[in-house]
C-alpha cells in the first residue's frame, strides 16, 4: 500500500507539473482547440492533458511496472498512440491511420505481451465461454472499441477524465477485495495522473483560465490502458474479477459507443460519422451545464460500477450481471440514443416558442388598446 501512495503522489505532481509547463507552450506546438462544428465550447483551449499524464505515468512506472504484465510491450504501444494522438490534435490526421495506428497497439498487446482475452467467464448461464483461436481477434475489437469509446464519451469537460478514474477506484477496490495487491501501484498511476488532469478539466469558475483538454493523445491513451488493466485483471484462475464486471463499470462509455453506432447506421450513415447525439450533448440539450453533466457522469459511473463490482464480490452468478446489462443497455439506447429524446426535446421547445411568442403578440395587442 506505501508503493501505491508514492504512486498517486508522484503521479499527481508530475502531471501537475507538466500541466503547468505545456499551457504556455501549447499555441506554439499548435496544440489548440478551436471551436466550430460540433465543439461549442468558447475560446481556444490547450489540447495538453494526454502529453502531461503520459509524463506522469512515465516517471512514475518504475514503482509500479512489476505489477503489470508485458510492461515494455506496454509502453511501446502506449508510445505509438500518444505519438499519433498527438499529430492527430496538431494535423487532425485522415481515421485510417488513426485505425491503423490503434491496431498495431491492440496486436502488441494481444501478441507481442500475449494479453488476451481467453474466457468471457459464464455470461449464458451455462459453462465457461472460452474463445480459443478467437481470443486474439476478439483482444484486438476489444482494444480498439476501448479506445473509441473514451474518445467519443471525450466531448464535455471532465466526462472521460471523471468515467476513468471511477473505473480505476472500483478495479482497485475489486482487487484488494480479491487480494491481488500486484495492480495496484499501477493503478495509484493512473488515479495520479487523472486528478492532476481533472484539475484542469473539471468545469469550475476557478479553473476557468487555465483550462484545458485531453485530446485524442489523451482519450486513446487512457481507454487503451483501462483495456489492458481489465484484460488482465479479468483473465486467469486469479482474476480480481469477471468480464461482465467490468461491463457494468464501462457501461457508460460502452453504451454511448454501440448506441451512436447502432443509431449512424439505422439513418444509413457511416457508423463513424461524427454528430452531436452523445450522452453528454443529449445532457446538455435539457439545460444541464457543463458541470451539471460532469456530476451526472460520475454518479451515473459509479452506481453502475458498484453494481457490477459488488454483485462479482456477493457471488451473482454471469449470466444475470451480463444480461441485465443488455437490458439495460436497450433501456439506454431507447431514452438517450434513438433520438427519440432529443425530438421530443425540441418539439417541446418549438411548443415553447410558440407559446411565449402568442404571449408576447397578446401582451402588446393589451398595450395598444
Amino acid at each position: 500500500m506505501a508503493t501505491t501512495a508514492v504512486s498517486i503522489g508522484l503521479a499527481f505532481l508530475v502531471t501537475l507539473l507538466f500541466m503547468f509547463a505545456l499551457l504556455p507552450v501549447a499555441r506554439s506546438l499548435g496544440l489548440i482547440d478551436r471551436p466550430g462544428g460540433r465543439k461549442t465550447h468558447s475560446g481556444e483551449i490547450p489540447v495538453t492533458g494526454g502529453l502531461a499524464m503520459f509524463a506522469g505515468l512515465i516517471v512514475t512506472m518504475p514503482f509500479a511496472y512489476t505489477g503489470l504484465q508485458g510492461f515494455p510491450f506496454f509502453l511501446v504501444a502506449l508510445l505509438i498512440l500518444i505519438v499519433i494522438g498527438a499529430l492527430d490534435d496538431r494535423f487532425d490526421l485522415p481515421a485510417f491511420i488513426r485505425l491503423l495506428a490503434q491496431t498495431c497497439a491492440a496486436l502488441i498487446m494481444a501478441v507481442g505481451a500475449n494479453l488476451m482475452v481467453h474466457d468471457l467467464g459464464a455470461p449464458f448461464f451455462g459453462d465457461v465461454a472460452g474463445l480459443g483461436w478467437f481470443s486474439g481477434v476478439f483482444t484486438v475489437l476489444i482494444v480498439l472499441t476501448a479506445i473509441n469509446s473514451f474518445n467519443m464519451f471525450d466531448g464535455s469537460d471532465g466526462v472521460a477524465g471523471i468515467q476513468g478514474l471511477i473505473a480505476l477506484v472500483f478495479l482497485g477496490f475489486a482487487c484488494i477485495m480479491g487480494g491481488q495487491m500486484g495492480a495496484l501501484p499501477f493503478i495509484g498511476c493512473l488515479i495520479g495522473a487523472l486528478f492532476a488532469f481533472l484539475i484542469f478539466n473539471w468545469p469550475s469558475a476557478r479553473t476557468r483560465d487555465m483550462r484545458a483538454f485531453m485530446g485524442d493523445a489523451g482519450s486513446t491513451m487512457l481507454g487503451f490502458t483501462l483495456a489492458w488493466l481489465s484484460v488482465e485483471l479479468s483473465q486467469g484462475d486469479t482474476r480480481a474479477i469477471s468480464p461482465a464486471a467490468v461491463l457494468w463499470i464501462f457501461a457508460l462509455p460502452l453504451y454511448d459507443f454501440f448506441s451512436s453506432m447502432i443509431r449512424r447506421i439505422g439513418d444509413a450513415r457511416s457508423p463513424f460519422h461524427g454528430d452531436s447525439e452523445h450522452l453528454h450533448h443529449v445532457l446538455r440539450r435539457f439545460g444541464l451545464s457543463s458541470r451539471r453533466v460532469a456530476q451526472v457522469i460520475l454518479i451515473g459511473a459509479a452506481a453502475f460500477a458498484a453494481i457490477g463490482v459488488a454483485g462479482y464480490l456477493r457471488g451473482i452468478s454471469d449470466g444475470v450481471l451480463f444480461m441485465s446489462w443488455l437490458v439495460l443497455g436497450g433501456f439506454y439506447h431507447v431514452i438517450f440514443g434513438s433520438g427519440l429524446v432529443i425530438k421530443r426535446r425540441a418539439a417541446e421547445r418549438e411548443s415553447e416558442g410558440a407559446t411565449s411568442a402568442s404571449g408576447l403578440y397578446a401582451s402588446l395587442w393589451r398595450q395598444r388598446r
